[in-house]
């Protein structure tokens, strides 16, 4: 190596180190709160979920390390690429937003996901509580998106349509939300924002809408008799245009995004008291009082500078915590419902709470499948008129589903293994 190359390698990598030391000390106690807010791994397979997440807290916490996403995604945008960092965000022709998937996890199991739903509605069946699972839309779907051709979107559907499938044979109610947008015509971009995988708050309204039908269809539950609650009239509706980066226009930067998504958030025009209560996966508990757009809903993230920063689905219920419960006062007598669930979950929940006395959410993945904390446990102790299994398809996975894993009959034929996974015993 000539010696020019060797002096400028080494003021290089002294140059890089000294930032590097610069960016730990100067975010060193918003790192350090981070970390520690996040689980410690307990066994190998939890380590790589686990690296994520530090990852994922170091780009977005050091100084200017979301710069090198915008880098990233600019050489990407100007090779005109569908794809961005080794197909991780691909695009349709719409712009909008996929996560790229070459395959499915082939250890999901529809009969064995379906088994567990029939176990808890048995389970259910004598309180006389009604068990309905939600299936809420992946992001791609052939109905509603404008794919390029060859590129590999994350595509659920055929494994979703096989869950329902099973369901159907074992008698289990479920409302398929994917229906309701292709029987209203919706595209992805009227369904989800551009830059991130949840849906819009106008269509969890809008949904939830279609819910409150099937309950009423199916059950016979009187919900909003007169369509008050599902009246879009009755809500005041604030929009804040390009205002939100989601998750995945954070990862893939602005520039290859190509767009800030509007925001827009929904509220009563009506009167509604709550006390809210949440709590989360280390044990900080939170209370609060009032109306649903000071309880339920949070705007602190439009005072937020940085779009990096700028967490606007978390604005209902938080986005998503370990346990959170809904108590309407102006509503005591009404039904109560137990949501098992995920983000999808905070503005349908918000959106049903002025029909409900009671509503209580867990977030499926913070809770372990047996043991005194698990979700059986608890509804063992509780009464609910409605069970909510209500999920994203990409969470009908054992992760998602931790009740009645163990399947009887399973056992007895010395399948218990196989069962306790939730895999279908007659595949070995």
């Amino acid at each position: 190596m000539k010696r020019y190359q060797a002096v400028f390698s080494a003021l290089f990598l002294a140059g890089l180190f000294s930032l590097s030391a610069l960016n730990l000390y100067r975010e060193r106690d918003a790192l350090q709160k981070k970390i520690q807010d996040i689980e410690r791994p307990k066994a190998a397979s939890e380590y790589k979920k686990y690296t994520k997440q530090l990852d994922g807290i170091l780009s977005q916490t050091l100084v200017g390390g979301h710069r090198w996403n915008e880098l990233y995604g600019t050489v990407y945008r100007a090779l005109g690429k569908n794809e961005e960092n080794s197909f991780k965000y691909v695009r349709d022709e719409d712009s909008v937003l996929y996560s790229g998937n070459f395959y499915n996890n082939s250890n999901l199991s529809a009969p064995g996901i379906a088994g567990r739903m029939r176990r808890l509605q048995d389970s259910l069946k004598d309180k006389g509580t009604k068990l309905v699972v939600i299936m809420y839309p992946t992001k791609f779907r052939e109905d509603w998106s404008r794919g390029y051709y060859g590129i590999p979107y994350n595509n659920l559907n055929a494994y979703g349509d096989e869950v329902l499938r099973y369901l159907r044979r074992y008698d289990v109610d479920y409302v398929d939300v994917r229906d309701v947008f292709r029987d209203a015509d919706m595209k992805a971009k009227d369904i989800f924002y551009h830059t991130d995988h949840h849906w819009t708050v106008p269509s969890a309204f809008y949904a939830t809408g279609k819910i409150i039908d099937h309950l009423n269809q199916k059950f016979e539950a009187n919900l909003d008799p007169d369509g008050y609650y599902r009246d879009l009239n009755n809500y005041t509706i604030e929009t804040y245009s390009h205002i939100y980066m989601g998750s995945q226009g954070r990862d893939a930067g602005l520039i290859y995004s190509r767009r800030l998504d509007d925001y827009s958030f929904l509220y009563p025009k009506f009167a509604t008291n709550y006390h809210y209560y949440s709590r989360y996966k280390g044990g900080k508990e939170a209370n609060k009082d009032g109306p649903i757009d000071r309880t339920l809903i949070d705007r602190k993230y439009l005072d937020y500078a940085d779009p990096y920063d700028r967490e606007m689905n978390n604005s209902y219920l938080q986005g998503v915590v370990r346990f959170d419960q809904i108590d309407n006062k102006l509503n005591p007598n009404g039904p109560t419902a137990l949501f098992i669930r995920d983000s999808y979950s905070s503005p349908v929940a918000t959106f049903l709470s002025p029909m409900f006395s009671r509503i209580e959410l867990l977030w499926s993945l913070h809770f372990s499948p047996t043991g005194d904390g698990s979700i059986q446990k608890m509804l063992e102790k509780k009464h609910f008129d409605y069970v909510f299994v209500a999920l994203a398809l990409d969470n009908f996975t054992n992760e998602g589903t931790p009740f009645y894993t163990d399947d009887p009959k399973a056992a007895e034929n010395g399948d218990a293994d196989v069962a306790a996974q939730g895999q279908d015993p007659a595949a070995h």
